[in-house]
């Protein structure tokens, strides 16, 4: 067998997905899908949400933190998430600027609550599987147009 058929069945066609990619996307596409939709909703809803939120604050600790960030917050956090969704579909399509979308959208999703919320505490387990999934994206990359 020669070497140029070796690299051809180590390093799969650009257009093909692979599994391990896919299913990163399907995960990204739901947690940062559900937490987009939450995020317009509390945006939009925010006067509504407000004495819920308060009410919260005497049962959850720590709620009292988001009951205080403000409507911005939200409005943030949505266009954010939005953003990693557009990174994952770009990356569903094998698009390395998905990757770039995908990163700088999650690294400024966990530096968020430290511009809006006083006395948040650091996020260790929101950053770590950040980073966990950047990493994995990342291993992807030679694969990408």
């Amino acid at each position: 067998m020669s070497n140029q058929e070796n690299m051809n069945k180590t390093i799969p066609d650009n257009r093909e997905r692979p599994l391990p990619l896919t299913v990163l996307c399907v995960l990204t596409f739901i947690g940062s899908g559900f937490s987009a939709i939450s995020f317009l909703m509390i945006y939009f809803s925010f006067e509504e949400a407000q004495p819920l939120m308060d009410e919260l604050s005497n049962r959850l600790p720590g709620m009292e933190l988001f009951a205080n960030a403000g409507k911005n917050f939200f409005l943030t956090g949505f266009i954010l998430y939005f953003f990693s969704l557009t990174g994952a579909r770009l990356m569903w399509h094998m698009r390395k600027t998905g990757f770039h979308f995908y990163t700088a959208s999650q690294i400024a999703l966990v530096l968020l609550p430290f511009v809006y919320l006083k006395g948040f505490p650091i996020p260790f387990l929101d950053a770590t599987i950040t980073l966990l999934f950047i990493y994995l994206y990342s291993r992807f990359l030679k694969m990408m147009n």
